[in-house]
């Protein structure tokens, strides 16, 4: 399980979790041991360990005990993303959405396994909610945005993309989103500087590759040399930079010699 879905589920259930440990009367048993809770607090250990497939069937059995139960549904498709079972998460996460509508973490993931079921309109709509209720959600506001731009919806990404980058976002993928917006739109002096931003995040070898291409386009052949030299020391992009790299110390090809009589040769 990545990192973001492991804080969303620390978060969600402890702030449930506290809730209904404040129903239990101090005198009653623990309402950890009874049956629903007890399975919960098991699939709970088993996702920590990351044994997801015990996490999923311990959290579908809580759900059997007390079809209520709002964090076994959230458990069970925190444990589903983690496999890629993208329906069976959509399904949970909905259950939880619906049984706890104020929920920023379940529209969150709702928000992913709809973008993986290739559910762009309701995966906007969750992403959308889970914005609503925590706009300070940066990740969520980068997936809805690069996955906007994947869909050839531009002019929606490009607000969600600006307002992360004013606010300083230490996320690559949103500068590379810039970019790629930005040379469609024939911007390539800002595509170039979208590019290099995130190369301050994340290095990466394709991402040398079109800030080299960038340069030689803006006739900046010391800096596409620098760039795509930066390409060759990665596996993945070294034969192609290599390739750019001939281009550039060749030269621009000489000008076309004229066959019309009269004119130099």
């Amino acid at each position: 399980m990545s990192a973001f879905l492991r804080r969303r589920a620390r978060v969600f259930g402890a702030v449930i979790a506290m809730a209904v440990a404040g129903l239990a009367p101090a005198r009653a048993q623990s309402i950890w041991e009874d049956p629903a809770f007890k399975l919960y607090r098991q699939a709970a250990e088993a996702l920590e360990a990351k044994d997801y497939a015990k996490a999923e069937g311990l959290a579908r059995e809580a759900t059997i005990a007390y079809p209520g139960h709002v964090l076994a549904f959230y458990l069970w498709g925190q444990a589903a993303l983690a496999q890629s079972k993208w329906q069976e998460a959509a399904d949970a996460l909905a259950k939880v959405t619906t049984l706890y509508p104020g929920s920023a973490a379940a529209q969150s993931g709702l928000g992913a396994a709809y973008q993986q079921l290739g559910r762009t309109v309701d995966a906007a709509r969750a992403y959308e909610a889970a914005l609503a209720l925590r706009p300070a959600d940066g990740e969520s506001r980068m997936r809805l945005a690069v996955m906007l731009v994947n869909a050839n919806q531009p002019d929606r990404a490009l607000p969600h993309l600006k307002a992360l980058a004013e606010a300083d976002t230490k996320l690559p993928d949103v500068y590379l989103a810039l970019g790629r917006i930005a040379y469609d739109r024939k911007d390539f002096a800002g595509a170039a500087a979208a590019f290099e931003k995130s190369l301050t995040l994340r290095d990466s070898g394709h991402t040398w590759l079109n800030v080299g291409a960038l340069r030689a386009r803006l006739g900046d052949s010391p800096g596409a040399l620098q760039a795509f030299e930066k390409a060759a020391q990665y596996a993945e992009t070294k034969d192609q930079a290599m390739k750019e790299i001939e281009k550039v110390t060749a030269g621009p090809p000489p000008a076309p010699r004229s066959s019309r009589p009269g004119l130099p040769k």
